[in-house]
C-alpha cells in the first residue's frame, strides 16, 4: 500500500506475518557518492569470484563497495546447506544435477518456489539493512539475490538500481525468476537472443562479459613469470586445474601427462580445497613416481601467474575460469564439466573453435600433453579465444553501474 504526503512516498509492506512502514525519499542523486552493494553466494567458487573481482575494480575507481554472502547475512545455516549441498551434488551425484537442471529448464514448477527465498522475514532484514547502509546501488552474482530484490522493488520498497550478473556462458532457468530487476550483463552478445526469449527486455541487457581480475589481462613475459615462481624458463607448461574446490580426477590427469609426454614438460596442478589429491600428489612426488616436472599448489590466490607461466591449461568448464584463461590468452583443454550450465559453456565456446573437447571428455592430460608441443594449434586457439574474451568486463560493469542514477532509501 502506498499514499503520498508533502512530496514525500510512505511504503506500507504487508504479508502474512509482518507489516512495515518506511520513507522513501525520491530525490536524491547520489552518483558522486555511491555506497555498492555486492550480493553473492557461496554454491561453488565462481560467484564469489565474480564479486571479488567486481570489488577490486570499485575499489580501484575509488568507490565506497562491499560484498556480503546473501544466505550467510540471512541464515549462517542456510548457507552452510547451500554451499555443501551445491559441492556434494556437483563432485558425487553429477547425474542427480544434471536431471534436476534438466527438468528445471522444462518445468518451472521444480525449482526452489521464489517464496521460500523471498520470505516475510528476508524481505525485512534486507530492507532494513539497505536504508540503514545508505546502500545506493545493489550489484548480484547469483539469481537468488535477485528473487529477493526483484521482490523488494514489487513491493516498492527499494528505489536503488539493481544489477544482475550472469556468470556463465548460459541463462541458468532460476535467473528467469527475477527478470524485473533493472539490468542484467550478460557474458556475450550472441546470449541477448536466448534471453529476450525467457522474459528479460532488451533495455536491461549489456554483454560486458563475465567479470575477472584486471591480473589476468596483464600477460607478463613467460619467462620472467617461470623465474619468479622458481620454475625452469624453457620448459613447455600445461596447467591443471579444478576449480576453487578441486573437482575432477587430478591425480588421474597428472599421471596421464607424465605417462603420455614425449617431450620434456613441466605440469602445475592447482587441487584447490581438494586436499585428498594434492597430499596423494605430494606422496607420488616424494616416491620419485612422475617422470616429469610436477608443481603442486593447494589452494591458491596465485593463479593469474600460474597461468602467465603456462602454455595450455586442462580445466573443467566454469564459467570463472574459463573467462580467466580466455582474458590470459591461455589455450583451454576441457575436462569433465559438471552437468547443465557447464555443459552449456563448452557447447557456448566450441562454436568459436576457442576450446579443445577430448572425445567424452577423456584422456585430457593426454591431449594436453600432445597440444604443448603443437604451435599451430595452439596459436589458433590463442586467436579464436580473443573472439570469444572480456578481460576488461570489470572494468566496463563498475564504469556503467557508476553512471547509473540511484535514488536512497532513508529511514524516516
Amino acid at each position: 500500500m502506498i499514499f503520498t504526503t508533502n512530496n514525500r512516498i510512505y511504503l506500507i509492506l504487508t504479508g502474512s506475518s509482518w507489516y512495515n512502514r518506511r520513507k522513501i525519499d525520491r530525490g536524491i542523486h547520489m552518483n558522486e557518492h555511491c555506497n555498492i552493494l555486492i550480493l553473492s553466494v557461496t554454491a561453488g567458487n565462481g560467484h564469489n569470484s565474480a564479486a571479488a573481482a567486481l570489488k577490486e575494480e570499485f575499489d580501484r575507481q575509488g568507490v565506497n563497495c562491499h560484498i556480503m554472502d546473501l544466505f550467510q547475512y540471512l541464515s549462517p545455516l542456510a548457507a552452510k546447506l547451500i554451499s555443501d549441498g551445491y559441492d556434494q551434488l556437483t563432485k558425487r551425484f553429477r547425474l542427480a544435477w544434471k536431471i534436476g537442471y534438466g527438468v528445471a529448464l522444462h518445468d518451472t514448477t521444480f525449482k526452489i518456489p521464489p517464496r521460500l527465498i523471498a520470505s516475510t522475514s528476508n524481505l525485512q532484514s534486507m530492507q532494513q539493512y539497505l536504508i540503514d547502509q545508505k546502500i545506493t546501488h545493489v550489484v548480484f552474482t547469483h539469481p537468488f539475490a535477485g528473487v529477493l530484490l526483484q521482490t523488494l522493488k514489487q513491493y516498492q520498497a527499494i528505489a536503488i538500481p539493481t544489477f544482475g550478473i550472469l556468470t556463465d556462458f548460459t541463462i541458468h532457468p532460476y535467473w528467469w525468476d527475477c527478470t524485473e530487476n533493472d539490468y542484467f550483463i550478460l557474458p556475450h552478445a550472441d546470449l541477448i537472443p536466448a534471453a529476450e526469449k525467457n522474459g528479460f527486455q532488451r533495455k536491461q541487457l549489456k554483454d560486458f562479459g563475465i567479470p575477472v581480475s584486471s591480473a589476468f589481462a596483464r600477460h607478463p613475459e613467460k619467462m620472467q613469470v617461470r623465474t619468479m615462481l622458481g620454475m625452469p624458463v624453457n620448459l613447455p607448461t600445461v596447467l591443471v586445474m579444478g576449480g576453487g574446490v578441486g573437482y575432477g580426477n587430478l591425480v588421474k590427469t597428472v599421471q596421464e601427462i607424465d605417462e603420455h609426454a614425449k617431450h620434456p614438460l613441466q605440469t602445475i596442478v592447482v587441487c584447490g580445497r581438494n586436499t585428498e589429491s594434492r597430499d596423494e600428489l605430494l606422496q607420488l612426488q616424494a616416491l620419485g613416481s612422475f617422470s616429469h616436472i610436477v608443481h603442486i599448489y593447494g589452494f591458491t590466490h596465485q593463479v593469474p601467474l600460474l597461468m602467465a607461466a603456462s602454455d595450455c591449461i586442462i580445466t573443467k568448464p566454469g564459467g570463472i575460469t574459463t573467462s580467466e584463461a580466455l582474458s590470459a590468452s591461455l589455450p583451454i583443454v576441457v575436462s569433465k564439466p559438471i552437468p547443465g550450465q557447464e555443459e552449456k559453456n563448452v557447447e557456448f565456446l566450441q562454436q568459436y573453435d576457442a576450446i579443445c573437447v577430448p572425445e567424452k571428455y577423456r584422456f585430457s592430460g593426454m591431449y594436453a600433453a600432445d597440444l604443448l608441443f603443437d604451435s599451430v594449434r595452439l596459436k589458433q586457439l590463442t586467436q579464436h579465444a580473443a573472439q570469444v574474451a572480456k578481460p576488461h568486463a570489470a572494468a566496463d560493469i563498475c564504469s556503467f553501474v557508476r553512471e547509473c542514477k540511484s535514488m536512497v532509501a532513508l529511514r524516516s
